[in-house]
């Protein structure tokens, strides 16, 4: 079934259309395959309780907006294809929330028109890709895609080490189509009861400081029914003792434990008191007038945590 194809008229209409969306390029994260991104920030992503990551300083995205023109323009001339710049979204709507940002189409072509995906890779990126094939969540973007347009065919280009082409070609594949239908189906159903999945806690740290990034100060639960908190302190504070080889033990029990205790500033669990007030950020500051221009960088708000033994002296 094709969907809508919706002229874009500005960034901010288009970012509106991606938040009712899942993606081409995010449906990856709903099987465990994306690069980037885990089911769970995703879901939070969609469900509005995180924002979507500002990417403007990015120099990945920086590099590859501002060489894909160039790509373009070499895979035409290698392939002789006609090739024209696509400035609509694609969207399932109303039966399904399934979007598409094409980057460009192959038009007059014996196969009938086309889609063509541009993407740059590290050499190094490139030698770890099975038998020389793109990763699999090159081809869901690509069959999504597909599934938005009703399209045939799809290509891949993909500029590795800035010097060498690499073409890849796709048709369009029913059975993959409907398994990434019902995937974003199952996703946007679990959105509306409320089922949030779990995190991925070692990859998620950094998105769940953000989700639980302030505190209801005074707030205290008690949690000496968990099980797993009591676990989870004592495995944080002994990757803690060994941060230079346990800081990722430490910072998936960080995450974990801030999923626990949500909002709350202090929680009591069998063994451990755990303290994680909400520490404040600080703007940039503007130094006049021996500096005039120049910016010390501020500091984004974080949650501190400090997890004590109870069954420790007080003065050990």
């Amino acid at each position: 079934m094709m969907g809508r194809s919706i002229p874009i008229r500005n960034e901010a209409q288009w970012r509106k259309l991606r938040q009712q969306h899942v993606g081409g390029s995010e449906v990856a994260a709903l099987f465990g395959e994306h690069p980037q991104i885990s089911r769970w920030e995703l879901w939070h992503r969609k469900a509005g309780t995180i924002p979507e990551p500002d990417l403007s300083a990015n120099e990945r995205v920086f590099w590859g907006a501002t060489l894909e023109p160039a790509i373009a323009r070499g895979v035409a001339a290698k392939t002789g294809w006609t090739i024209k710049k696509v400035r609509r979204y694609h969207s399932r709507r109303p039966d399904l929330a399934l979007g598409a940002s094409l980057d460009y189409e192959i038009v007059a072509h014996d196969r009938g028109p086309g889609i063509l995906e541009i993407k740059t890779a590290d050499r190094l990126v490139a030698r770890g890709w099975n038998d020389g094939e793109p990763p699999l969540s090159y081809e869901l973007q690509v069959q999504a895609y597909l599934a938005c347009t009703g399209r045939s065919w799809a290509a891949m280009a993909v500029l590795i080490g800035g010097n060498e082409l690499r073409l890849f070609e796709y048709e369009r594949r029913p059975k993959t189509i409907a398994a990434i239908e019902a995937a974003v189906r199952e996703f946007w159903r679990s959105i509306e009861a409320g089922e949030e999945p779990r995190p991925e806690f070692e990859r998620d740290g950094a998105t769940i400081a953000q989700l639980y990034g302030a505190t209801i100060k005074g707030k205290v639960v008690d949690l000496s029914s968990s099980n797993r908190l009591p676990e989870l302190c004592a495995a944080y504070r002994i990757a803690a003792d060994t941060e230079k080889d346990g800081h990722a033990a430490k910072e998936a029990a960080r995450a974990e434990i801030l999923s626990i205790i949500g909002d709350a500033e202090i929680a009591i669990c069998n063994g451990y008191r755990i303290s994680a007030g909400a520490v404040a950020g600080t703007p940039d500051r503007i130094i006049t007038p021996e500096m005039v221009g120049q910016t010390i960088k501020g500091r984004a708000g974080y949650r501190s945590l400090r997890i004590t033994d109870k069954r420790e002296p007080a003065n050990a």
